[in-house]
């Protein structure tokens, strides 16, 4: 295994792009890089490590400034109790969003099980059935 590597073995490593890394870097998610004597960006494994961190949790649902604040604030190798707020605020977070999704659900299937079915052709129509 190598000790350093370019920006294009950690986007062939991590399967996403130049600009993803740039940007993390932009924004403080990853510290700036050393530079070869070409001036051409050089990282470690810790970088890679690091990014890939990143995208697990945000696969999770946790926005960039949230993970920065994990981040930067090492509240994942710290204080229990701060991971368990974040991880039960970002649980009421999917929580409000999939009932909200369950709302919008059951409007379609109303829609579709009445409304077309029924051949209403007038918005007019559908929204005075709606508020039925």
């Amino acid at each position: 295994m190598k000790d350093i590597y370019n920006i294009g073995d950690l986007v062939k490593e991590l399967k996403v792009n130049k600009e993803t890394i740039r940007h993390y870097e932009k924004i403080g998610l990853l510290s700036q890089p050393k530079r070869d004597e070409n001036g051409y960006r050089i990282y470690s494994k810790k970088d890679i490590e690091l990014i890939r961190f990143i995208l697990i949790i945000k696969g999770f649902g946790f926005s960039l400034r949230e993970i920065s604040i994990l981040i930067h604030d090492e509240i994942l190798c710290g204080n229990i109790e701060d991971i368990k707020t974040i991880v039960e605020s970002k649980t009421n977070e999917i929580s409000a969003k999939i009932n909200e999704l369950e709302k919008i659900k059951k409007l379609l299937e109303k829609v579709k099980e009445t409304i077309l079915l029924k051949n209403i052709e007038c918005c007019d129509d559908i929204e005075i059935y709606l508020k039925k």
